[in-house]
């Protein structure tokens, strides 16, 4: 089956393919990004960025804002708790080339929590409220926000927040069905978002558990959502991108060869070697190479061999994916 798409519009933002790149602590660097969309993300969102840490000018605050213009559209992500602030490191963000900003009110962190920020504001429908007024008046781009379900299971506050959201400007609202105390285990509840897109006039995006690209077109194809969010599923797996943007084709998705892989892989560790001073490379490679490679004949030796990784020693560790992929 098929599923005729046209481009998502989220306020002036039109947006080829209704699939996004979440934002990712840790993962979701230029580097990341530049691959995702390479491979069909419709937008790719830059991790979670500090509005505290932009109005100060904080260098590494500053430095998780760099792209490259082959990245476009791209959505930058804060997250703060006081109302100037936050339109004040969300101008800052639309100045240095963002197509969107992103506010979260998801993340579940107790360092995040602890400050009012992220989940902790879906109990603070009013600051809501002040917070998105004022970044709607401080920015002209695209504006949309990531929610959970509630704080627990005896506090959803999903349809207020969205509804105050849509009220105050927003353009779209991401719905990561599960409840703050959740993190990330049990299963989200993805009737949740049906009922949020029922309920509001802007677009709704869903966010959670989407693992594949068949469950991707699934939820398009029922209409729970206008466009997937994928987060953890792209670890290692920019594929997923092309796979979903190939059903919406009504073309069946094609996984890469074993010289594909090795390609992207290869393409994706010079990126972050060019990027970064060897140390940070390093640790960004022990971070991200192991999903490439995960349920594949000699993972584990490429693990220990991540272990010791180089940027000096960038042949050696090609040399063994290479072995490795052979195998496949």
């Amino acid at each position: 089956m098929s599923l005729s798409f046209k481009p998502l519009s989220i306020g002036s933002l039109s947006v080829e393919v209704p699939v996004l790149l979440a934002p990712m602590a840790g993962y979701t660097d230029s580097c990341f990004r530049r691959i995702a969309r390479e491979h069909g993300a419709g937008v790719v969102f830059t991790e979670m960025i500090s509005a505290a840490g932009l109005v100060r000018h904080a260098a590494k605050t500053l430095a998780l804002l760099e792209f490259d213009e082959r990245e476009q559209p791209l959505g930058v992500q804060i997250f703060g708790a006081d109302p100037s602030e936050m339109a004040e490191g969300a101008r800052i963000a639309q100045d240095a080339g963002a197509s969107l900003i992103d506010i979260n009110m998801g993340c579940p962190a107790q360092k995040v929590c602890r400050i009012g920020a992220g989940a902790s504001l879906l109990r603070s429908p009013e600051r809501v409220a002040r917070i998105l007024e004022a970044v709607r008046r401080a920015v002209s781009c695209a504006l949309t926000v990531k929610i959970r379900l509630g704080w627990d299971p005896e506090n959803i506050t999903a349809s207020e927040i969205a509804k105050i959201a849509e009220a105050c400007g927003a353009d779209a609202v991401t719905v990561h069905p599960r409840v703050r105390s959740q993190g990330f285990a049990g299963l989200a509840d993805w009737s949740w978002v049906a009922r949020l897109k029922a309920e509001r006039k802007i677009p709704i995006v869903g966010n959670g558990d989407v693992a594949s690209a068949p469950r991707a077109f699934e939820l398009l194809a029922q209409g729970a959502c206008d466009a997937v969010m994928i987060g953890r599923a792209s670890r290692g797996n920019p594929w997923i991108f092309s796979g979903i943007r190939s059903l919406l084709r009504g073309q069946p998705p094609v996984s890469p060869s074993p010289a594909e892989r090795c390609a992207v892989m290869e393409k994706h560790l010079q990126a972050i070697c060019e990027r970064y001073a060897a140390d940070a490379a390093a640790n960004r490679v022990r971070i991200l190479f192991p999903h490439y490679v995960k349920g594949l004949p000699g993972a584990a030796a490429f693990r220990r061999a991540l272990g010791n990784f180089e940027p000096s020693r960038t042949g050696e560790l090609l040399n063994l994916l290479r072995t490795i992929l052979d195998a496949v």
